[in-house]
């Protein structure tokens, strides 16, 4: 139904002053905002990131090293890195703007504003402390988050967003020698107690930067060099010299899978390289996958399985970003990959627990769909080769124990109940993936065949082991209920 406009309607314009955004809106943008309380270290690595890859731009090759620094006793957190920093007359239009980057636009990985104010929920004061080279001042924005809270818990008072930040955050500067080289430090005083101290817990912190943050690949896995070729040819990678308390941070993955299992050991094999169009026809995004050996679903701890998707060299989402792409979920957590966007109108969403959703990110979608459809045959595929393996192997053990048994000599039909099983575990080892696992089998094969067509059997009436019977009827009589009856009467026969 239209409604009309009265005749006698005005029109009044909308000015600045009418809008006013509550103070609540900071409890949105902070312990509202993150599934998990880690997110504040990506977010804060974010920022170093970007602004490292200022310095690297303004010519600053050495740029590059993050420092997080926990102490225990003080239950404090410091993050520092060496990128441009932020010029004093700059601090406050910076570091007090609330969703109102001036990142946005740019190459940046952040750029909405809100990141800095993610650590606000989990600590009793927070400081931003800056200096950009050449300066010979160091600006300090320090938020008292109690005081924070207790304006916005308060009814009484403003509750502009604007005065209850004013009320809570101060900026000062100091002094410093203008030789010493720009930084930007996030500094976490008395860091509130979650459960297993997460937030103070360096091994978890550094598990969780190792998977996100843009680190370097381990030493212990060979491929790295392989996986960064290839994507050098398709985006810049700008790197971090990460550490947590001195230990250095790089990405979890190893050559060795499952070193400790000794029944299924595996390792990776192989790197494939895939790309997907954008919407226009160009490269959308570049990934790669790490096949292994496929023996079951990875370990959670190991920090590597699943489909994940990375913007600037930096996860968005967790493991299971893509898990609804495969038609058995359980696959993805056999998988190890990457996917790399590259159009820019995929944008990760607010939390970056996931990408936004437009036509551009659901195109990305129906492409993942094949890829992940290929990881399943394979993971299937290798569940048949296992098979094969074991059972040729149990074959040929049976065959082999037999004829070294001290007994009387084999009867005709012993004898060919034992070609049969050397036959039939020949064409199993057809199945086997791995060639040098199939020609071991097929060659010790070989020879127990060999030993058996040389046999002299007891003497006897030719026979045939009735199982093996049934197997060739089962091979080639295809209707159920006619093969079940000529096995029947066969039976019925010997019997």
């Amino acid at each position: 139904m239209k409604l009309n406009a009265k005749s006698d309607a005005q029109e009044r314009v909308v000015s600045p002053e009418d809008v006013r955004v509550g103070k609540d809106v900071i409890e949105i943008l902070t312990s509202g905002m993150y599934v998990s309380p880690l997110s504040i270290y990506r977010e804060y690595v974010q920022n170093s990131a970007d602004s490292i890859d200022q310095s690297r731009g303004a010519g600053d090759s050495g740029a590059g090293r993050v420092a997080v620094s926990i102490d225990h006793g003080a239950r404090s957190v410091a993050i520092r890195d060496d990128g441009v920093g932020i010029p004093e007359d700059k601090v406050a239009d910076v570091l007090l703007a609330v969703g109102g980057s001036r990142k946005r636009g740019t190459a940046a990985r952040g750029f909405r504003g809100v990141g800095r104010l993610s650590g606000l929920a989990y600590c009793r004061q927070i400081e931003f402390v800056t200096k950009v080279k050449g300066a010979n001042r160091v600006a300090r924005v320090t938020w008292d988050c109690r005081k924070l809270k207790e304006l916005v818990a308060t009814t009484a008072g403003a509750d502009d967003l604007r005065m209850v930040m004013a009320g809570a955050v101060s900026i000062t500067t100091e002094s410093a020698a203008a030789s010493d080289p720009s930084f930007f430090e996030v500094r976490m005083s008395d860091v509130a107690r979650l459960r297993s101290d997460l937030l103070l817990n360096e091994h978890l912190i550094g598990e969780y930067l190792g998977q996100v943050a843009p680190v370097p690949f381990s030493s212990d896995f060979s491929f790295g060099a392989q996986i960064d070729t290839e994507l050098k040819k398709r985006q810049k990678l700008s790197r971090l010299d990460l550490s947590v308390n001195g230990r250095v941070i790089t990405r979890p993955h190893r050559d060795e899978l499952l070193a400790d299992s000794v029944d299924k050991s595996s390792r990776v094999k192989e790197i494939e390289f895939f790309e997907l169009a954008d919407v226009d026809g160009d490269v959308g995004a570049i990934g790669w996958l790490a096949h292994h050996d496929y023996v079951r679903s990875l370990p959670a701890n190991l920090g590597v399985r699943g489909l994940r998707a990375r913007v600037g060299d930096l996860q968005v989402g967790e493991s299971n970003l893509f898990e609804d792409s495969y038609k058995e979920t359980r696959f993805n957590s056999w998988t190890i990959g990457e996917i790399h966007m590259l159009d820019r109108r995929i944008v990760p969403n607010a939390r970056r627990d996931n990408f936004e959703a437009n036509h551009h990110y659901s195109n990305v979608l129906v492409q993942v769909g094949p890829v992940a459809a290929k990881i399943s045959q394979r993971c299937r595929q290798a569940s048949i080769s296992r098979t094969a393996l074991q059972v040729v192997e149990n074959l040929t053990r049976q065959i082999e124990d037999r004829l070294k048994q001290q007994k009387p000599r084999i009867e005709r039909a012993e004898l060919s109940k034992l070609k049969a099983a050397a036959v039939r575990a020949t064409a199993k080892a057809g199945k086997i993936e791995d060639e040098q696992d199939r020609k071991r089998s097929v060659t010790r094969l070989a020879k127990v065949q060999k030993k058996l067509s040389a046999l002299t059997p007891r003497r006897g009436p030719a026979t045939v082991a009735v199982s093996e019977v049934a197997t060739l009827i089962a091979k080639f009589v295809t209707n159920r209920e006619q093969r079940e009856k000529l096995v029947m009467e066969i039976k019925r026969l010997v019997d």
